[in-house]
């Protein structure tokens, strides 16, 4: 037995005595990573995240917003992690989308087309930049607020990280003067 394999043991053997038998089966059970439960918003309103998720990050060349698992990271954090008042807003904001939708075509955001769905993100966009322009002190408008939580468990997520952002924990080696093409991936003018 080598030292590392021997510090291994020791410091999983101090971090499993504190564990009573209950945890420690949980510990040992079988089954992959579990993905979190997905129990507060109703069956529509996750449509429309999803919908929303997918129009401001889609699938192109690499995985969009909802393969990479941001709708449940937004429940997640409006059920767990907001306050009341951020919750209620968030709330509002996205029965608002849907009204907006109704009201345009009849039916809700998630089952209209491409095109509604950008007239709609559009309009929500400028309205949320004209209310900033003026400097009222309220909080931010629910467009802002769902982008910036899109963009956070996205570039937050594995996916995110490592076929976006083309992220190396651990890098091989130190290159110190290397060409800037030879580690980002190139972007041609049509994307």
């Amino acid at each position: 037995m080598d030292r590392r394999h021997l510090f291994h043991l020791l410091g999983a053997s101090a971090a499993l005595a504190g564990l009573n038998p209950s945890q420690l089966a949980a510990l040992f059970e079988s089954g992959g990573p579990r993905k979190p439960s997905r129990a507060f918003f109703t069956t529509e309103q996750r449509e429309t995240i999803d919908a929303l998720c997918e129009v401001i990050i889609p699938t192109t060349d690499t995985p969009g917003a909802v393969t990479a698992g941001v709708p449940e990271f937004i429940e997640l954090i409006v059920a767990e992690w907001y306050n009341a008042d951020d919750r209620a807003r968030f709330m509002r904001g996205l029965a608002q989308v849907d009204e907006r939708t109704q009201a345009l075509t009849g039916i809700q955001f998630a089952q209209s087309g491409e095109d509604t769905q950008a007239v709609i993100l559009s309009g929500l966009e400028a309205e949320s930049r004209a209310r900033i322009a003026s400097g009222e002190d309220t909080p931010s408008p629910f467009f802002q607020q769902f982008r910036g939580l899109v963009l956070s468990g996205y570039y937050s997520s594995e996916i995110g990280l490592r076929e976006e952002l083309l992220y190396q924990p651990i890098p091989g080696r130190f290159d110190g003067c290397v060409d800037v093409s030879e580690v980002t991936r190139s972007v041609s003018d049509g994307d």
